[in-house]
């Protein structure tokens, strides 16, 4: 009898131990979903307060890495974001750039904002030669780590091929880079140039697999045609 009532009283424990986990894990990204909400309309203070304290929520669990590490790394990633959006580069450069920083190589999406941080850091009024070299190595340096771990992120490829491109430029005697503060959620772009609409030509996109019965090109790209069941 005893040991039936232990038996029970430990599973009894365990499953209540799981609800409140899920109760716990709930209300946290409740709470991330409203923080995301404030970034996401440009509330950026508010935004702000809200991360700044779930990081402080989440900092006990810093002991246990693989408890609600997801969690923390999204939070860390919306921190600099913020800070991103609200064009205070240099912090987060230096938050993370020195040798007692925080790792971010296991946190994608903040990787990604250090090394845009990092680049327009460089572009600061009154920026270095020096400086603006040094700042873009690094930056360099975080987008190759990112593009190794994911090869497929267009945007982080694209800055990279743009970064090492202004490096060299301004390693061999070219001007430093005119400064412009990106506004969120991006500069707004120039006019196009005046056209007749019949000069301009719309591209639409075309299914790799079409039925033969209603085209006289049923095979576009490569691939066999389709065939009908039945």
């Amino acid at each position: 009898m005893v040991r039936t009532a232990v038996r029970y009283l430990i599973v009894t424990l365990l499953l209540a131990s799981v609800a409140v986990a899920f109760l716990v894990r709930s209300q946290l990204e409740r709470r991330i979903a409203n923080a995301d909400r404030n970034l996401a309309t440009l509330n950026l203070a508010r935004a702000a307060e809200q991360y700044d304290a779930l990081a402080g929520s989440l900092a006990a669990t810093g002991r246990l890495p693989w408890l609600l590490r997801n969690s923390r790394n999204a939070v860390a990633a919306r921190q600099a974001a913020v800070r991103y959006w609200d064009g205070d580069y240099t912090p987060i450069v230096a938050h993370y750039a020195s040798a007692d920083s925080p790792s971010i190589a296991d946190n994608p999406d903040l990787e990604f904002v250090v090394a845009n941080a990092d680049y327009l850091s460089a572009q600061r009024p009154n920026s270095s030669r020096d400086l603006a070299l040094g700042t873009l190595d690094h930056a360099i340096g975080v987008y190759r780590r990112f593009l190794e771990a994911n090869d497929g992120h267009l945007d982080a490829a694209f800055n990279y091929e743009l970064v090492v491109h202004l490096r060299n430029q301004i390693a061999a005697g070219g001007a430093l880079p005119a400064f412009r503060r990106p506004a969120a959620p991006g500069n707004q772009g120039d006019d196009p140039e005046e056209a007749e609409m019949e000069d301009v030509q719309i591209y639409v996109p075309r299914d790799r697999l079409v039925d033969p019965e209603d085209t006289d090109d049923p095979t576009i790209g490569e691939g066999a045609p389709i065939r009908k069941r039945g």
